[in-house]
């Protein structure tokens, strides 16, 4: 079946997944040797408008853009860009000066900026004018900072996590891992715990007020997805699935298929895992039983989180550029859309799926009928 967009917009070359709004959709794209911010109505696809932002010859793109309180943020290499929502007039950018690349959408929170660049330096500025809160250095290539409370957390590639006080930026504490292993995501904070994960296949669980280890778990296999926390049960992929107790660390359950897996979505008490080839699997969240199994047509190194809506779950498949909408109890395919080029991951509001892709446009689907 031959499914038509509700609409589709050319931004050039596009940059980031989209990000949605109060009816608007943001993200980045690039055409004729320069770099754009669009701002496109959720509705009708018509444009908004357009912001031109500056290319800097060593980046390897943009951020994914956040909105939060009629603003856009968005980073690139060395510098942090707030645009109004409303207008795309730029309110402020923040240099870094050192020019380290920022790989990651920074995480705004009340009226704050929190990111990290390559070389480990976490930064806060303020949300309404971009004036420098603090900066600190943490000694290795830092990820996505999380605040929880009136803390910020955030692990680097040498095996350390870090809790800097929002306000002030002064270490509350830092756990270093014996292995200076390689802390590849963001942890994740739950409650009274930080939850993650390491290269070499452990998982860690700290006191978030003192960072004390409460309990580590050896899977074995290293580990590429950050661990996903809910109802009292971490749950990590790796070469196999597995549930853990988050207060003890004590195994659950293990699933019987086989890896690796590299995304964890949580959702409606079921655990969807894709493996490295982009196949996805259905569990159990209580029993790891698996419920139901979904093959792609090709193999997709490294996919994105699945998106779970609504009671459809979405995966794109970069191996064949094309998007499918699966029935979250069944599996059964409701929809595919062929998008021509690959795909960033996809974001659902109010019934529609919106797609930008790595060729030349973003799309608007249907998500009930494709």
């Amino acid at each position: 079946m031959t499914i038509t967009p509700s609409w589709t917009y050319d931004i050039g070359y596009g940059t980031s997944a989209p990000a949605v709004a109060d009816g608007v959709v943001y993200v980045l794209g690039g055409e004729l040797g320069e770099d754009r911010m669009y701002a496109l109505d959720a509705a009708t696809g018509k444009q908004r408008w357009t912001h031109k932002l500056p290319r800097v010859p060593s980046a390897v793109g943009y951020s994914d853009p956040v909105v939060a309180e009629g603003v856009v943020y968005t980073t690139d290499d060395g510098r942090v860009y707030a645009l109004d929502a409303a207008t795309g007039k730029q309110r402020w950018t923040y240099d870094t000066r050192n020019r380290a690349r920022v790989d990651f959408s920074p995480a705004v929170t009340g009226n704050a900026v929190y990111f990290s660049d390559e070389t480990g330096r976490v930064y806060a500025l303020e949300a309404a004018t971009g004036k420098q809160r603090w900066t600190h250095e943490t000694g290795g290539s830092g990820f996505r900072p999380v605040v929880a409370g009136d803390v910020v957390y955030v692990g680097d590639e040498v095996g350390r996590v870090y809790a800097l006080d929002t306000a002030t930026g002064e270490q509350r504490w830092a756990h270093e891992i014996r292995n200076r292993a390689r802390v590849d995501f963001s942890p994740a904070v739950t409650g009274n715990a930080v939850y993650f994960s390491d290269e070499t296949g452990r998982v860690y669980a700290l006191d978030a007020a003192t960072g004390k280890q409460r309990w580590t778990h050896e899977i074995g296999f290293g580990l590429y997805v950050r661990p996903v926390v809910a109802d009292g049960v971490v749950y990590v992929g790796s070469a196999r699935v597995y549930a853990l107790d988050a207060a003890t660390g004590e195994q659950r359950w293990i699933s019987e298929t086989s890896g690796p897996y590299v995304s964890v979505t949580l959702a409606g008490g079921v655990v969807y895992v894709r493996n490295i080839e982009g196949d996805m699997y259905a569990l159990d969240a209580a029993t790891g039983e698996q419920r139901w199994t979904y093959e792609v047509s090709d193999g997709d190194y490294y996919p994105d989180d699945s998106v779970v809506a609504d009671g459809v779950v979405y995966l794109d498949d970069d191996g064949e550029n094309i998007v499918h909408a699966l029935d979250a109890a069944t599996g059964e395919q409701r929809w595919t859309y062929e998008t021509g080029s690959g795909i960033y991951r996809p974001v659902v509001a109010d019934g529609v799926v919106y797609i930008s892709t790595s060729g030349d446009r973003v799309h608007a689907v249907r998500a009930a009928t494709g």
